[in-house]
């Protein structure tokens, strides 16, 4: 019911609470001029138009220029305020200037400079024989664990995750780029990949410090946990009060146990979609190798063409006369006559008026998601790939049929499940150590899937 309320609040208030393109460049170009001492903190009518006037620029094409009295108007409830004896003037509140260092942290995070491990290492320094009291291990867990670790290794981990995102869009634009020699395109690959493996160890080192975090904790719960057991059974009231004080403190450990593996649950899922983006991004060397072996391919093609030009070719009355077994294109065209001329000065034609179509926020959006979608399914998709490769090289038969239901089962995608099989299939049958098996039946077994196939197994030599 307090969610609801809180929801049906936020409501009501939204396009306050979240400014709009203008608003939102307006008020952050008054923090950075107040920031960098061009205007005062308590600025003037004059200030927030010319202030105005110079956000015009940033804004998308074809924007209409803002109202400097709608701008305030919408401002004045949360991020903007008059100064009690200055009622002429204005100052931004403290909402405003959390929301510009909200998105500066989003765009220059601090933790980019600082690797996750030393962070991960700094904040998980704990050792079980230094806790003898609860209230030494609810200490560390309040004011050590829970107050700075979390959200450190969160804002890390956030970092890591745009860090490698911009390392595959890096790999994306060099692969299609045309203007770049090989030589540059090897090496441009060569220092992301240096990247990726960085990020991947910083992930390995991670995983090795949580575990070691993990086992001092238990040996603080089972230290709580034996001196419950040595203490017997109480009968007095002071022994029932220490029993009691002994009991809680092994049940208030079993319980910060229990929020601490919580926490690395949730670690090790943006651990794994991690792993996933680099093991997708190793796909793209795959993509380089045939982007070189085909651009070498038609260079050499040229060159034979070249070198048979000047070996079978003579010159007659300066031109070139090719052999009679040279294969020769010709240009499609076809003979026309112009019987008349029209006026094109008796009726001039009008200029076509241009008229400017807005730009369309929840196409753009909607684009937006099935691009990402895409993108989880070809990453989804090499991760599967690589799996079944495994499985493969471990067993001398496999079944491919099963392995494609399999899939279809648990990511139910039939593109996906679909793709897998097929990249399956090529490598197989491009790999002399494999040999494909089909038989044109279908398992009586797979009658009721969505997709009916034939039988097909992978047979792998030893």
């Amino acid at each position: 019911m307090l969610k609801q309320n809180i929801t049906s609040q936020i409501a009501e208030s939204y396009h306050q609470l979240i400014p709009s393109m203008e608003e939102g460049l307006l008020i952050i170009s008054l923090y950075e001029k107040i920031k960098t001492g061009e205007i005062d903190p308590n600025f003037s009518n004059k200030d927030i138009q010319r202030t105005i006037e110079e956000t015009v620029s940033l804004l998308p094409p074809y924007s209409n220029v803002p109202n400097k009295e709608r701008l305030l108007k919408n401002l004045l409830t949360y991020f903007i305020e008059r100064p009690i004896e200055q009622k002429n003037l204005y100052t931004l509140t403290e909402y405003s200037r959390k929301f510009v260092l909200l998105l500066e942290h989003k765009l220059n995070n601090p933790f980019r400079q600082f690797p996750l491990r030393e962070s991960f290492k700094r904040y998980t320094n704990f050792s079980a024989t230094e806790i003898k009291q609860i209230n030494q291990f609810e200490s560390w867990f309040n004011q050590g664990f829970q107050a700075t670790t979390r959200e450190n290794v969160f804002d890390h981990l956030e970092e890591l995750k745009n860090q490698v995102k911009d390392a595959i869009t890096r790999l994306n634009k060099l692969l299609y780029s045309v203007d770049i020699d090989p030589k540059s395109i090897v090496s441009d690959f060569s220092a992301v990949f240096s990247d990726l493996a960085e990020k991947a160890d910083e992930i390995r080192d991670t995983l090795r410090l949580g575990n070691s975090l993990q086992y001092e904790i238990d040996l603080v719960v089972s230290y709580f946990y034996e001196k419950t057991q040595e203490y017997g059974t109480p009968i007095t009231e002071v022994q029932k009060e220490e029993f009691n004080e002994l009991h809680y403190a092994f049940s208030r450990a079993s319980d910060i146990k229990e929020e601490v593996l919580s926490f690395f649950n949730i670690v090790d899922n943006k651990l794994g979609q991690l792993r996933e983006q680099i093991q997708y991004a190793s796909t793209k060397l795959n993509e380089l190798q045939e982007f070189l072996r085909y651009q070498s391919q038609f260079r050499n093609n040229l060159r034979r063409l070249f070198e048979y030009i000047m070996e079978h070719s003579t010159v007659e009355k300066s031109m070139l006369i090719f052999p009679e077994e040279f294969s020769k294109k010709f240009i499609v065209h076809e003979k026309f006559k112009l019987s008349a001329m029209p006026d094109l000065y008796k009726n001039p034609s009008q200029s076509n008026l241009v008229i400017q179509i807005p730009e369309d926020r929840e196409y753009h959006q909607s684009e937006l998601l099935l691009i990402e979608a895409e993108l989880t399914r070809q990453q989804r998709t090499a991760t599967l790939v690589n799996n079944l490769k495994e499985t493969l090289k471990n067993n001398e038969i496999t079944d491919l049929t099963k392995e494609f239901y399999n899939i279809l089962e648990h990511e139910n995608d039939e593109e996906t499940a679909i793709q897998v099989v097929h990249e399956i299939i090529q490598y197989a049958h491009d790999n002399k150590m494999h040999e494909l098996l089909i038989d044109c039946k279908v398992n009586t077994q797979y009658y009721n899937k969505p997709i009916i196939t034939w039988t097909t197994t992978i047979k792998t030599e030893k």
